[in-house]
């Protein structure tokens, strides 16, 4: 008995002891070089979007609508742990209306690449979608090479996710998404997390259009109504192959299981709500090229959720996510730039005492 508690504490303290050592965890030199207290500046081009999938596979037919957002072109810079990218949607990367109709759409993504953590919000509003598999479900098909547009669908979305980064000295997660770290050798990392989110998306009319091709769909339920909320946990692993410490291919994917509600609202008749176990799929993708100064790469952040719907052999398939295309210069800085946000609001007489009081301890 004494021997099984001796063995018991001993395993606990060298427990207790790597969980400090990850808490405090710096970069391996010898495979990640930190570029933190240079300024790396950028100009990029983005695609935000979402999506959803209504998904019936016993009548084997999908409907995939679409919002018609265009590219975003902006600038943005990193320093130390704060960066902001700045972008706006010019004439000529906007889609053509007349084929995809229009989108109204606020879309606020933010990707937190702490050390031992990673971050990930997403929260987004869009009102105009487009089918975007017209010409294979609908009888008769929309004329000339235009889609079948729903300018009343809107979708709401909202969620986060918390992801545990388990060799952050060795992989870094900064390098292909922030380029202020510098992948120099092959490495990988698992990751542990959790996931909360709540999506709906609404119409004025039902989802389903008159003309399906398809009337067998959905056993013939029309509904404009579905949202869904799920707490999911997550495990997945990622890896960063180096060629010549320059050239970089970054690979990642959590995979999620979880328990959610799923309402349904159909147009004619009672709400449906049952609660599901679905499984969701975070994927993140980077590619570039380090030249000394100077970094040209893609990056991809993609989040998809899988849950069923009350009716019998049906899905809904909700995804978000980011391709962006950045060239970045890293500029080193003569002297070190303090940042301390919860100072810039303060009484200054405050923070001077503040300040000597440090200095006398």
């Amino acid at each position: 008995m004494l021997v099984l508690l001796f063995g018991f504490e001993i395993s606990n303290c060298q427990g207790q002891d790597n969980f400090s050592k990850w808490l405090s965890s710096k970069p391996d030199s010898a495979y990640v070089q930190n570029n933190q207290q240079d300024l790396i500046l950028r100009v990029y081009a983005s695609q935000k979007y979402s999506a959803q999938t209504i998904l019936d596979r016993g009548a084997k037919t999908n409907l995939v609508y679409r919002p018609s957002n265009g590219y975003v072109v902006g600038l943005g810079f990193n320093y130390k742990f704060l960066g902001i990218n700045i972008g706006t949607v010019f004439p000529f990367a906007q889609p053509d209306i007349n084929r995809y109709g229009k989108t109204k759409f606020l879309d606020l993504q933010s990707h937190l690449y702490l050390r031992i953590f990673t971050v990930d919000f997403y929260t987004g509003y869009y009102k105009g979608q487009y089918l975007a598999n017209s010409a294979s479900i609908l009888n008769p098909v929309s004329e000339g090479n235009d889609f079948y547009t729903r300018g009343d669908i809107s979708t709401y979305s909202g969620g986060f996710g918390v992801y545990a980064n388990l060799n952050p000295t060795k992989f870094s997660v900064r390098a292909p998404f922030l380029q202020n770290e510098w992948q120099k050798r092959s490495a990988g990392q698992p990751t542990l997390g959790f996931e909360m989110y709540w999506v709906s998306s609404t119409a004025d009319s039902s989802f389903i259009p008159s003309h399906l091709a398809n009337k067998t769909f959905f056993d013939g339920i029309d509904f404009n109504k579905w949202r869904f909320y799920s707490v999911n946990l997550t495990g997945g692993y990622a890896y960063t192959f180096v060629i010549k410490k320059r050239f970089f291919v970054t690979a990642g994917i959590n995979g999620g299981l979880g328990l959610g509600e799923y309402h349904l609202s159909p147009v004619d008749g009672a709400n449906m709500t049952r609660i599901y176990p679905n499984f969701s799929i975070n994927q993140k993708l980077g590619m570039g090229y380090h030249f000394d100064k100077i970094f040209v790469g893609i990056s991809l952040a993609n989040f998809q959720y899988f849950t069923p719907t009350p009716v019998k052999q049906t899905y809904i398939r909700w995804q978000t996510g980011n391709l962006r295309f950045n060239i970045s210069y890293q500029l080193s800085l003569k002297r070190d730039i303090e940042i301390r946000p919860w100072k810039w609001f303060g009484n200054r007489s405050e923070m001077k005492d503040l300040e000597e009081n440090k200095e006398k301890r």
